[in-house]
């Protein structure tokens, strides 16, 4: 269904008289993507939506016709405003081709999901929102300045089987009662931690030793090293459901607690797991899910400490150990490939000042983080910008958050800090900053090179850093092993690290092996 979705967009487009598409290939967009090579439009590949914008507006400048962007979803799809609003008080036809989730996602805050109906109304002749079998009809529509088209996908690479019933999204009246009677009716219950405020942790971590049920812990809750917790907290996250069960504890509900969480797990419950009970209980006013779900919302603390708690019924000893086991062979496999790119984020997790200030960037820091980083309690204050899942203004963001006193370190991807180029620009008004900018640079957005055969999804590109450290008057290391970075006193810095591609492939073809 999402090819034939894009395939009559694409023939609509042409009717309306595009010759030319400037993609920003990723995850959402894969049916345009996979399409054009096999139709007769000149595409122009670009990484970074706002400038690919502003290029098809010059091309339908040039032209004298209309030319089409095309993005994935989220704020790749906000970042065509300001050509849009350019296009519309020239009189320009520019065509913004946005991929989307599906509608049921809409207003539910999970990854990815934006509301992008009429997202650039003010600025545009003609809106369209279209999914599934809907048809969209150009033919004499006369382009005189922007129009969008927004397109709902389901999942990459899978067909709905079948998309899972919306569901209302409406907050709970009484939570901890609603909460107490969820657990009561649940006999082996999984617990997933998104972001947790600091002074959320501790009543978190008292309820779940007085619950007894697994957890998974991802960074941003400041719990993944929690000693408290023991064998309670989960290492492993990968294929999670199935281990579960293959461990005695099959897993009957679920129960979120803190922001909305990044890890595959839970995306597996719009789909495969689409039938477990969810009860959320977060001080964001998101479910994080297209369907059915509870919410509760208020003080996590509060909700936490007024639930009447029923233990766990089954025993969690033999999913203990299974995650042990794989956590002990996870380890052996990072001490293997130290020059793979998770071989790297461990030997960083160990090299990071203790009490540090840890910002993980998008997309692949954030994941590689979560799978192999220390669980030794030294301290970080560990944060990322997940409301949206967006590449962009990383690096401004995470110099916002440094603080003074204390070291700051930055994990991002390489075309995530090229989307940021500017974000230096506030240094010299802070004086007495001690931070780091590590890049992994990896030559492109890999995170998709394991997703799609295709090389347009990679964005490949031979870039170095070090002119870019220059012109903002930071210092400058190019690194190969975590080992080779050098002290920092004051200042700041960019470390380029360049992970061995051979050795990252070995390592994700050995971590298959384990998880098999």
């Amino acid at each position: 269904m999402n090819s034939q979705l894009a395939r009559h967009v694409l023939d609509q487009l042409q009717l309306a008289g595009v010759r030319e598409i400037v993609v920003c290939p990723g995850g959402r967009n894969a049916p345009f993507v996979e399409l054009l090579a096999g139709l007769s439009f000149r595409a122009t590949w670009h990484f970074e939506e706002r400038s690919a914008a502003f290029f098809a507006l010059g091309r339908a400048r040039a032209l004298g016709e209309p030319v089409a962007v095309c993005t994935t979803s989220g704020t790749a799809a906000g970042e065509l405003l300001p050509a849009a609003m350019e296009g519309f008080y020239s009189g320009t036809p520019l065509i913004l081709l946005t991929a989307d989730r599906p509608r049921r996602f809409r207003a539910s805050g999970a990854p990815q999901a934006a509301e992008q109906k009429n997202l650039f109304e003010p600025y545009t002749v003609g809106s369209f929102d279209l999914e599934g079998s809907e048809r969209l009809d150009l033919s004499g529509f006369e382009v005189a300045a922007p129009l969008h088209v927004n397109v709902c996908f389901e999942e990459p690479g899978a067909e709905p089987t079948p998309p899972p019933a919306p569901g209302s999204q409406k907050w709970i009246d009484a939570p901890a009662k609603a909460l107490t009677g969820f657990l009561g009716a649940s006999r082996a219950p999984l617990v997933i931690l998104g972001a947790l405020l600091p002074e959320e942790r501790n009543p978190v971590e008292r309820f779940l030793l007085e619950l007894g049920a697994p957890v998974y812990a991802e960074a941003p809750s400041g719990l993944r090293e929690s000693v408290t917790l023991g064998s309670l907290s989960l290492a492993i996250g990968d294929r999670l459901f199935a281990r579960t069960a293959a461990a005695g504890y099959p897993v009957d509900s679920v129960v979120r607690i803190g922001g909305v969480p990044t890890h595959r797990i839970w995306r597996d419950l719009e789909d495969r797991q689409a039938m477990l009970p969810v009860m959320s209980v977060s001080r964001f006013g998101f479910s994080g899910l297209g369907r059915a779900s509870k919410l509760g919302l208020g003080s996590v603390a509060e909700i936490l400490g007024m639930t009447s708690i029923a233990r766990v019924k089954v025993d969690t000893t033999g999913l203990a150990a299974n995650d042990h086991v794989l956590a002990s062979r996870l380890q052996g496999l990072l001490g293997q490939e130290p020059r793979s790119e998770p071989g790297l984020f461990r030997a960083l997790s160990r090299r990071i000042e203790p009490g540090a200030g840890v910002y993980l960037g998008n997309s692949l820091p954030i994941r590689e983080w979560d799978l192999a980083a220390t669980r030794e309690q030294r301290g970080y204050e560990v944060t990322a910008s997940r409301g949206l899942n967006g590449i962009d203004g990383q690096v401004s963001t995470f110099l916002g958050a440094c603080r003074a006193g204390r070291a700051n370190w930055a994990l991002l991807g390489d075309l995530t800090a090229l989307y940021d180029q500017s974000g230096p620009w506030v240094l010299g008004q802070m004086p007495g900053i001690q931070a780091t900018i590590a890049v992994i640079n990896n030559s492109g957005g890999r995170i998709f090179e394991r997703m799609f055969g295709r090389p347009e999804f990679l964005n490949a590109h031979g870039l170095a850093f070090e002119s870019w450290a220059e012109m903002w008057g930071m210092q400058y290391q190019l690194c190969h092993s975590v080992e080779e970075i050098s002290s920092l006193g004051q200042g700041v810095r960019v470390v380029e690290l360049r992970p061995d591609a051979e050795s990252t492939a070995r390592f994700w073809n050995g971590y298959e092996e384990l998880l098999a």
